[in-house]
């Protein structure tokens, strides 16, 4: 498979959880610690998706026969697009903290890291040795952020145990 249908999905996916997290800020009126860090996550989101921008650009500049093939990808971005679809739908019906820390959570445990350091690694744009190390570089900040949030706010077991999880992951 070409590789710019590919970028374009996984473009949209990484704008759409940042939208999710955007919305979130926006819903947390009146907790300036928790609208900064769900500013921050959407943020983060968007670096990724400016990123594969930049790939997708260089790409489109190759002739067809010279762009890099992608496969092995399909189940999982498939996979995300579902979950970020259903997060876009409940990301309106929050009513508490535990409730956006579900979502954030839910994305956070999706392959959607794992795809968008793996195509990093393998872009022109890579600057790690290796994908542990691009994920550890892209991903750790993000990913402690909202663990520590979670720890510090969540009384619901469930998005404790998930962050525990993401903790001990990376």
């Amino acid at each position: 498979m070409d590789i710019l249908p590919l970028l374009d999905r996984c473009i949209a996916i990484e704008r759409a959880a940042g939208e999710i997290y955007s919305t979130l800020a926006r819903r947390t009126v009146g907790d300036s610690e928790l609208q900064q860090f769900w500013t921050a996550m959407a943020d983060d989101e968007l670096r990724h998706a400016g990123k594969l921008e930049t790939w997708r650009q260089l790409s489109a500049a190759q002739r067809p026969e010279e762009r890099a093939v992608a496969e092995g990808f399909e189940a999982g971005v498939a996979e995300i697009e579902e979950l970020v679809a259903k997060a876009q739908e409940e990301v309106h019906h929050v009513t508490s903290t535990d409730d956006g820390f579900a979502i954030a959570l839910e994305l956070e445990m999706s392959e959607l890291d794992s795809i968008y350091t793996t195509l990093l690694q393998s872009s022109p744009l890579a600057r790690h040795a290796d994908v542990a190390e691009t994920r550890r570089r892209e991903l750790a900040g993000h990913h402690e952020a909202l663990v520590r949030a979670v720890r510090a706010r969540s009384r619901d077991e469930e998005n404790l145990t998930r962050a525990a999880l993401i903790a001990a992951k990376d």
